[in-house]
């Protein structure tokens, strides 16, 4: 009788998940075959890839070609993966109002840190914010700011010539892993824009801030359930009481935060910072704005240490990492950079319109960020009531989204598509070349999303990764060394694009 029972229930289980993984292909739309119980990311729950490689995969899946779109189970979620540029448009522009919110979600009541920042705030909140927030990040904000990267930019030169003076070498070169190096760079950067503060990473590399931030992304069990269930159940965010970050963090943002906006207030300091702007919006928004709620304040900046050093640093590390494997494409950089330090008026300086200006610096960024997207996909979430109408995607064939699925978006996949980028695998940044660049499929490069949810610091994430390479490369050339990975790989624990195993250059003194 147990044994008859045992089989009933097992039958019913292999029912379900077959009817349930059969989903799109009963809707008659194009579909990358489902595993069992897990969808189409079982490598990625199996940490064989990270989520930009895997998403990767499925856009690349011999079952996607010639679709503008495909069904794919993102672990029980029924989803669909986005190929088709013009499609890709509609959903991030021009239908915005209908995929206005990201599917995954936080504790909204529970975690008032993680659920009131720009990435996982919902529309209405997201709206206000974001309203409030884009001045801070336009063009004349961020050109003031530049004094402080530049500060920082210096603070890097000390740093590494301290590493030089200790290394066991001849006094010309250094071997480093470059990540660790640049994420100093980064967090002392957030550190003083965003808490007005001097983290001193690059002083001291056991700094509190630069600890807090390693601590943060830590795969610990507990914070292993809640990003899990943040990005695969949301729904049981509420439930679960999940938070993005953990309770040390928590605690130490909230300490930092209300240090420094007691310090600013006292003084009257202006930093062109991000604290200026806080104390300004409590002082002229009205009593019942977003600005006044609980950690509201402390939610922005902590979201942004916490993003903004990781991308900013993995950019510049995969941007040294390409330029040591092409030693002819760093020397044309660095003599750009030479000719721009000679014709400035302040010695080994340049000038914030000079940097921004500088022709071939900028198309080396802009290829870094299309080999090495940092956000490598992008999701949303069916929004409307109604649903949301792809006949038009579908060959004539009826087909209406369902509201509250998701739709993803592979940025890695579209910036590695032969289709759009020949020999995408190459770096080669004549691709932004201004003859190249006019030819450009639109939305087929979006290393920083697109329309109204697209990333307010661009801007400022720009200049940052600039300012980063200016001050390494003006002083050193940098070499591959044995610990090099002759092929990227990325690290498959890591949301944002990291090299598996860091990313180890050998830096030898030569000062422009």
């Amino acid at each position: 009788m147990f044994i008859a029972f045992l089989v009933g229930i097992l039958l019913l289980i292999w029912l379900w998940q077959r009817w349930h993984f059969g989903h799109w292909h009963r809707r008659g739309v194009p579909y990358i075959p489902a595993t069992p119980f897990v969808g189409n990311v079982w490598r990625l729950l199996r940490s064989c890839c990270c989520f930009g490689d895997q998403f990767r995969e499925l856009y690349e899946s011999p079952c996607a070609k010639g679709h503008a779109y495909l069904g794919i189970h993102v672990l029980h979620n029924h989803a669909l993966l986005l190929r088709e540029p013009a499609l890709i448009k509609r959903i991030l522009v021009e239908d915005f109002a209908q995929f206005s919110s990201r599917f995954e979600t936080t504790d909204a009541i529970g975690d008032t840190m993680g659920s009131q920042n720009l990435f996982f705030s919902k529309y209405e909140v997201w709206r206000e914010t974001h309203k409030i927030f884009a001045p801070f990040f336009a063009a004349g904000k961020v050109r003031h700011m530049y004094g402080l990267l530049q500060k920082i930019g210096q603070q890097l030169e000390q740093h590494m010539a301290r590493q030089l003076a200790a290394s066991d070498t001849d006094g010309h070169t250094l071997e480093l892993e470059v990540k660790q190096l640049s994420a100093l760079f980064s967090t002392d950067i957030i550190a003083s824009l965003a808490f007005g503060l001097d983290a001193n990473c690059l002083r001291q590399p056991d700094a509190e801030f630069r600890r807090l931030c390693v601590e943060v992304n830590e795969p610990r069990p507990k914070r292993l359930l809640h990003l899990f269930t943040m990005f695969f159940f949301p729904r049981c965010s509420r439930q679960l009481r999940t938070h993005l970050y953990s309770e040390e963090y928590e605690r130490f943002m909230r300490q930092s935060m209300n240090w420094a906006m007691e310090q600013r207030a006292a003084s009257g300091e202006q930093r062109h910072d991000l604290i200026d702007i806080f104390l300004q919006l409590q002082q002229t928004q009205p009593p019942d704005s977003v600005v006044h709620r609980r950690d509201f304040f402390v939610a922005q900046a902590a979201f942004l240490l916490l993003a903004g050093f990781d991308t900013s640093s993995s950019t510049i590390t995969f941007g040294l990492y390409e330029l040591a494997k092409q030693p002819a494409i760093q020397q044309r950089l660095r003599q750009e950079l030479k000719e721009a330090i000679a014709q400035s008026d302040t010695v080994d300086q340049l000038g914030y319109e000079t940097l921004s200006s500088l022709p071939y610096l900028r198309q080396v960024v802009d290829e870094v960020l299309r080999l090495y997207p940092p956000t490598a996909f992008l999701d949303r979430c069916c929004n409307s009531k109604a649903g949301y109408d792809l006949s038009a995607w579908s060959c004539g064939l009826p087909m209406r989204l369902s509201p509250g699925t998701p739709v993803y978006i592979s940025v890695l996949g579209l910036h590695r598509d032969e289709q759009y980028w020949p020999e995408p695998l190459k770096f080669d940044p004549e691709r932004f070349s201004p003859e190249q660049r006019v030819q450009h499929q639109p939305m087929t490069y979006l290393p920083f999303g697109a329309g109204p949810r697209g990333c307010l610091g661009t801007l400022l994430g720009l200049l940052e990764i600039k300012v980063g390479l200016f001050y390494i490369l003006k002083n050193y050339r940098v070499e591959t060394c044995t610990k090099t990975l002759s092929e990227m790989k990325f690290d498959p624990r890591a949301f944002v694009l990291t090299a598996a195993g860091g990313t180890y250059l050998r830096f030898v003194k030569d000062q422009l």
